[in-house]
């Protein structure tokens, strides 16, 4: 289904009541025939500068527009066309068709308002309808941009129905990231109070043993004071057997110094 073309352009009449540039009306109107659309541009802006009220000069000018796919700056026109005085059902119904053309153009190329877009276009070609129900062109166009419109809000429901399970998916890695810190956490705690358990242990270890090596050096005081005593008591009897010894010899000496007998008379 193809978008229907634009309204044709408003020609010239004999009877001209507006004040806009007439040549320039009808230079634009000649170099738009020959798809110069960029040199009608300025030809129909020059031409509206004299009235910028003159529908004729709107509405061609947003035609030109449109060909050059500057669809927004189109609509603007179009609908300045549609405030311009004096004008008839007919002339209403044809802006608000071309209006409608330029929002439809531009729902296409921008997908993000797109629906936006499409639903001001059906909108539009429904205004147009009211003022001219034989428009088949109108019609037409209006049953494209609904179609349109279904599918982007289609499209709208399957991209929020897919970030609620993208969502709903974050949110549960981030639940299991979160049990997953929380044991990493547990474990952690698990593990100093485990080294704390054993650094007490070792601490209590360590006490035991230097109260076991005190206790033995204690047990062996006795007994080397003991020892020190015998050892004491040995070399004092040894003394004693030696003085005793000494003394023996002594007395022996001075009992063989006593029986000896010299006849020598000197």
């Amino acid at each position: 289904m193809a978008l229907m073309a634009l309204m044709a352009l408003m020609p010239l009449t004999t009877l001209l009541h507006a004040q806009a540039d007439r040549g320039q009306l009808r230079d634009g109107n000649r170099s738009y025939k020959k798809e110069k659309y960029d040199k009608a541009e300025v030809q129909y802006r020059r031409a509206l500068e004299q009235d910028s009220m003159d529908y004729r000069g709107q509405f061609n000018l947003g035609n030109t527009l449109y060909r050059q796919k500057k669809y927004d700056e189109a609509a603007r026109h179009f609908d300045r066309a549609l405030q311009c005085p004096d004008v008839d059902d007919k002339q209403r119904s044809r802006a608000l068709h071309n209006k409608g053309n330029s929002y439809l153009k531009a729902g296409m190329e921008n997908q993000e308002q797109g629906m936006q877009m499409f639903q001001q276009a059906v909108q539009n070609y429904q205004d147009a309808l009211k003022l001219d129900p034989k428009n088949e062109d109108t019609r037409y166009n209006l049953a494209y941009a609904r179609r349109l419109l279904q599918q982007a809000q289609q499209q709208q429901q399957q991209n929020q129905q897919g970030q609620g399970d993208n969502k709903d998916q974050q949110n549960k890695n981030q639940q299991n990231q979160q049990n997953q810190q929380n044991q990493q956490n547990q474990q952690n705690q698990q593990q100093q109070q485990n080294q704390q358990n054993q650094q007490q242990q070792n601490q209590q270890n360590n006490g035991q043993d230097q109260q076991d090596k005190q206790n033995k050096q204690d047990q062996k005081r006795p007994n080397q004071m003991e020892q020190r005593k015998q050892d004491a008591e040995r070399m004092l009897e040894a003394v004693k057997n030696n003085e005793r010894q000494t003394l023996k010899e002594q007395a022996k000496k001075v009992q063989a110094v006593g029986s000896h007998h010299s006849d020598k008379d000197w």
